[in-house]
């Protein structure tokens, strides 16, 4: 048995210089070259089920409803919309 996969080879001093680099570096550049954050606008809606006998209830917190977000899970009928 070798003892060579607990043997590491020496690094030359470039590869270590130029991974250590890159990192500050891009730390730097994402920052610099990145538009101003903006707050997310989120909207929370709630979903009821007009049913009465289904009267399911979701609360979604999303920028925009989909299709699918507005079809009852249960009885599969459009639910109403309310935002808060």
């Amino acid at each position: 048995m070798s003892l060579d996969k607990w043997i590491k080879p020496k690094k030359k001093k470039e590869e270590v210089k130029k991974k250590s680099q890159p990192k500050a570096s891009e730390d730097k550049t994402k920052e610099a070259t990145s538009p101003e954050k903006t707050p997310l606008k989120l909207i929370k809606y709630i979903l009821i089920c007009p049913k009465a006998k289904c009267k399911y209830q979701k609360t979604i917190i999303k920028k925009q409803l989909t299709e699918r977000d507005k079809i009852c899970p249960r009885c599969k009928s459009k639910m109403k919309i309310k935002k808060s």
